[in-house]
Formats: C-alpha cells, structure tokens, sequence
C-alpha cells in the first residue's frame, strides 16, 4: 500500500467541546478553496466517458439549478439565482429531523455561496431509506434521566423517502406537543410544539419527508439563507444525469472493480475485517454484475440492487426478482436512446437511483465548485476519490468537512472523568498496595502487629525470585496476604466502591444529557440560531 494511499483517509472526530466547529480545511480558506476548486480542470480539460468535463458540467449545473429554482419555487418564494455562471456550493443530507452540528453545513454554504456571486443548494437525499419515523427525547430527572422515543408517524416497511407517505394523521399532528411533553421536565423551553405547528404543520404535505425539508428550508429562509433545495429524485430526472448513469451502467465491469478496489483500500488503511464496512462490494452473481444503483418500481416501492448484463449488443437490467428490461447502449449513437428509454421507465413508474457513492460523484464531478460534507459523508467520500481516480484518472475537487457540537441547555452539574479515575487509583491501590495505605491509620499495638506480619509474609512472596515451579504458590501467597490487609481498610473500601457506583452512573447520565444527536428542533430557538449564525457571519 503507498503512502500516497494512506494519506488519502483523513479521520475525523465530532468537537468535544459545547459550541466547538469542526472545519476542514478551516474556515479562513474556504474561500480561496472555493476559488480554487473553480479553476481546478479548466487548464487540463479531463474527460468522462469520452465528453470534455467542461461541457458536460455547464450542462449539468444549467439543468440542475432550473430544477432547483423550480423546485424550490414550488413552495416559497425565492430570487432566480444570481448567474448560472456563477459558483455553486453544494451539500446535502437525508430528509430527517436533523442534529445542529449536521444543520450547520446548510447555513456555511449559503454564506459562502451568497458573498462570491454564485447559489447554495441543498439535495435531499430521498433515495435514502426511512427506517424509523421518530426521534430520541431525553427526559426523566437530571440524576436520572432516560431517552424515550417519540414518533411522528406510524411505523411501516422500510421505504425511500421518496416513495414515504404519512401514515397516521393523528400521530403526525401531535408529535410537536408529545415531544415538547417528554423533554419539558428537563428543559422548560423546547422550540419542538411551536416550530411543528407554525411550520410543519401550516405547509401540510402528503410526502413525510417533503414536509420535514420544506419545513426545515422555510426556516433557514427566514434565518437569512440564501439557498435552494432539490430532491436527489430531482436530480436523477435530468438529462446530463441520465447520460452519466447510462455510461456507468454500461461499463459496469469497470465501475465495480474500481469501486471494490477502492474499498478494499480504505478497509486496509482502517484494518477493517469486516467486508461490509464502510459500504458492501458490488457482487458479480451468474454474470450478473451489481451496479452501484437502487431500482424499485410504482408496484413494489421496495429499494432493490440494479444488476446488469451485456448479451450481444444488449445491455440487460434485472433486480434479479422479477424485473427486467433492455437498454440500448451497444454504440455512442445509442446514447440518446438510452436516456429517452429512461425516462419512458420514470413516467411508467420505474426509478433508477444512485447510491451515496453515486451520488456524490455526480454532485461533486459535475455540479459543485464546492461540496461540503458532514464527517459521515466526508469519510465515506474518500473512497469516492479512490474510485473517479481509478475510473477518470483524476478526483473531483476537494470538498469541506463541517460538523459543530451544540447540546441541549439542561441545567446540571458537570462530572469530570478525571474524578472518576481518581477513585479507580485508589482502588487499585488498596488492591495490590493495602500495606500503604494502612500506614497512613493510627492502629493500637495489637493490630499493629497483626499488620506486620501479613506485610512480612507478602514481602517473602515479593522478594522471592520467581521460577516456572513455584509462580502459582508464590502468587497465591502474595494475593491472601493483600485480601487480608485489605480487612483494616474495608471502610474505606466500602465507601471508594460506592462512590465509583455514583461516579458511573453519573457519566452515563452527562453523556446522555450532554449528547449532540439531539434534533434541532429541541433546542431553544434563540441558542440554536445563535449558534447557526455565529459561525457564518464569523466566516471571512
């Protein structure tokens, strides 16, 4: 493995401090990087799949930015962006209820996109599962308290977001006062029941995940953001996009081995052993190759693995479940067939969407002049590196790394660790070195001399050399001559134990009142603003 490789995975760590930002590189270059980033590919003038970058991308960002204008459009009112020429600063996340640290990216690309002339974007990543409709609420006392999960829909079969419909009205509408209910005894002053009815539920939608992100940009807006928002769905449906997953699809064979090989590096740069971390290879089965796509259909919502397979100048499609169909990719002439046959099988009700890796790409090759990441995305997007190098011969830009800690205003004591370990030295002590610690007791003459003479008999174990025959019985010795001077320490003893007991239980109790996955919408409106805007307007 070469160095170069090894530098290539950067490891990142959430701040451990309350209000702390993490920033990579910090946030004095951004600008300049964004700068930078613009001006990257214009002197080599790379190519994908055959087409100049340079044109496939102002095609790409002219298609995606009227969607986005459009989209955004669609439910609030937005100024056309600045110029389509202009920079774009792209991020994104999946349509949930958020932790400020991940909310903060949204407010970064607004300011830097808005003070160079160019447009913010946000995708909602809907192609992305909706495992549970709810959220984790602290609550109980703060010596005690527990984390309780509060659902705003009714639990289903795993779906895509862009496939989630609202199941239960009735818990829809009442999670803003359950939640508020929950963490009240903790924090008088939640934002939870107010933001849900005057924002969520004002601008009802039928999409659960649509309702959240319209919900949570109309805020942003009424911030001072200046951005747009487009589904990834959205993005999928253009025709650049269309064009690019036509390629991939049909060089699949080339596509996995540089996505596996890509994996296989990052999981020996980490000594990962397991072969599903970060992400699962792409398999080959019966000639069938997997493609780094999800396929499901109007029929059967269910997010499946695309495979594909070439047979004379046919380029098949399966879930290998039942679904199959014919892209006509053979020749470069064919293309544009291709791209009219897939969107023939979105207006029928077949969808065909990236994976993260994908997705990123894309966003990252073809759209962004800058893209900034979370430390989930920015980990993972390593390998994405790693796989455009093996596949183009070149990276996508460098991107951001943004992550902040804010935690919740709840009133309670700090507990330092350092206290912690304090009594667990002292414990140790009386366990291997009671004989020290009983020197510093005043014991009358009898006890005294009941002292000496375990210390005597410890000592002869001690200072006896140790050999292959005698090493049991002259650790034996030694450990019944600590049990029983331990005997003159037992009050002392008793009491360090329990308070070792309080000690961890009181760790266990900051760390869930101190935790920084709370969803935004739990903090005090003013505090997370604060927090929000602070960095941005610090940012030169």
């Amino acid at each position: 493995m070469s160095i170069a490789s090894t530098k290539r995975y950067k490891r990142y760590r959430a701040p451990a401090e309350n209000g702390q930002i993490l920033c990579v590189p910090p946030s004095h270059a951004l600008r300049d990087l964004l700068i930078a980033n613009r001006a990257v590919h214009s002197n080599t003038s790379p190519k994908i799949f055959g087409r100049s970058l340079i044109d496939l991308a102002e095609e790409a960002r002219e298609s995606v930015l009227q969607a986005a204008l459009a989209y955004t459009r669609s439910y609030t009112d937005v100024e056309s962006p600045p110029t389509t020429t202009g920079p774009i600063v792209l991020t994104g996340h999946q349509p949930e209820l958020i932790h400020a640290g991940v909310w903060l990216k949204n407010f970064a690309a607004s300011h830097l996109a808005s003070h160079a002339g160019g447009t913010a974007i946000n995708l909602i990543i809907n192609n992305d599962l909706c495992r549970s409709p709810s959220i984790r609420v602290p609550t109980g006392t703060i010596e005690q308290p527990r984390i309780e999960s509060v659902a705003y829909d009714q639990t289903i079969d795993e779906l895509p977001y862009e496939e989630r419909l609202i199941e239960d009205p009735s818990t829809w509408k009442s999670f803003g006062k359950r939640a508020s209910n929950t963490i009240r005894p903790l924090l008088n002053n939640p934002w939870i029941e107010e933001w849900w009815q005057k924002t969520v539920l004002a601008h009802q939608s039928s999409h659960l995940g649509v309702a959240l992100a319209q919900a949570r940009h109309r805020t942003e807006l009424d911030w001072g953001n200046q951005s747009l928002e487009l589904p990834q769905s959205r993005v999928c449906q253009t025709t650049p996009f269309r064009w690019f997953a036509v390629c991939l699809l049909a060089h699949a064979a080339k596509v996995r081995n540089a996505y596996n090989d890509a994996l296989a590096e990052y999981r020996q740069v980490h000594r990962l052993r397991n072969h599903a971390q970060p992400l699962p290879d792409l398999l080959e089965i019966e000639g069938w190759i997997e493609t780094p796509f999800w396929l499901w259909t109007a029929n059967d919502p269910r997010r499946r693995a695309l495979f594909t397979q070439l047979r004379k100048k046919e380029l098949l499609l399966s879930d290998r479940s039942g679904f199959e169909a014919i892209l006509p990719v053979h020749s470069d002439s064919d293309s544009m067939l291709a791209i009219e046959q897939l969107a023939t099988w979105e207006k029928q009700g077949t969808k065909i969407r990236t994976r993260a890796l994908i997705t990123t790409m894309f966003a990252r090759l073809l759209l962004a002049d800058l893209f900034i990441h979370g430390i989930g995305g920015a980990k993972y997007d390593q390998v994405t590196n790693a796989i455009c190098e093996r596949l183009f011969g070149f990276a996508p830009p460098p991107y951001v790394t943004l992550s902040g800690t804010l935690r919740l205003p709840i009133d309670h004591q700090p507990f330092s660790i350092q206290s912690q370990l304090e009594i667990r030295n002292e414990l140790r002590e009386i366990t291997y070195h009671p004989e020290v610690e009983i020197a510093k007791l005043s014991l009358d003459s009898g006890n005294q001399s009941k002292v000496d003479a375990l210390k005597k008999k410890k000592f002869e174990g001690v200072h006896t050399t140790q050999t292959p025959e005698n090493a049991s019985e002259r650790h034996q010795s030694i450990l019944a001559a600590n049990l029983a001077l331990q005997h003159w320490l037992s009050p002392r003893l008793a009491k360090l134990e329990s308070e070792l007991a309080k000690s961890e239980n009181r760790i266990r109790a900051n760390q869930l009142l101190e935790s920084r996955e709370y969803p935004f919408c739990l903090f005090p409106p003013e505090a997370l603003r604060n927090f929000l805007l602070d960095f941005s307007t610090k940012m030169p």
